[in-house]
């Protein structure tokens, strides 16, 4: 339970202390804000944010994250659609209809796996083109092999719902990817304040 102008709510424990984390987090990460401004610019110092290990990044914005989830699912569900199709077009089966909606669906959850897989380092078509990185949220480490076709899987399949994922700020406690600003970030770094340690 944690107490709110005198009343207590009830809340589970984890969102608990995520939430005392973020308060204690807030004041130090206001005053870096306020330091890397003349290096980062106020858009993007407005954007820096600390990974769960304390170290610092910059947030994309929002456009940038959206262009990128946009593109990797057109290339994903444009190339499923594009053989289902296809086999529709060239079959002289009577139930081609079937036989095209089932391989555009198939390859609709199969295509993100093999996409995915060859961006393990976080950056597909779609981050290249709008300037992101997917890190985990964790420690800002590449999502890794194991999880990239899976990652790409939520991001193509789940397009409609990315607008309302977009419009939260900050992490949410299940959260365990985040787009970064590729170019800020690396600015961040080159300046020496890489951390709130």
């Amino acid at each position: 339970m944690i107490r709110e102008n005198g009343q207590f709510s009830h809340v589970d424990e984890r969102t608990a202390i995520v939430m005392q984390r973020a308060q204690g987090r807030d004041s130090p990460l206001s005053e870096v804000r306020q330091r890397l401004e003349p290096v980062l610019g106020p858009s993007a110092a407005r954007r820096v944010r600390a990974f769960r290990n304390g170290d610092l990044y910059v947030d994309s914005t929002i456009g940038a994250a959206l262009w990128a989830w946009f593109v990797d699912s057109l290339i994903v569900n444009g190339s499923a659609i594009g053989l289902g199709m296809l086999y529709f077009t060239l079959s002289s089966a009577y139930d081609k209809s079937v036989g095209a909606l089932l391989i555009a669906v198939v390859m609709m959850i199969v295509l993100p796996f093999v996409y995915g897989w060859c961006y393990a380092d976080g950056r597909a078509a779609g981050a290249m083109l709008a300037g992101t990185r997917s890190v985990r949220l964790a420690d800002g480490g590449r999502i890794g092999l194991a999880k990239a076709g899976w990652a790409m899987l939520i991001r193509t399949l789940l397009l409609p719902f990315i607008f309302w994922v977009a419009l939260g700020e900050g992490a949410e406690p299940g959260e365990v990817r985040v787009s970064i600003d590729e170019a800020a970030t690396r600015r961040l770094r080159d300046s020496g304040v890489t951390s709130l340690a």
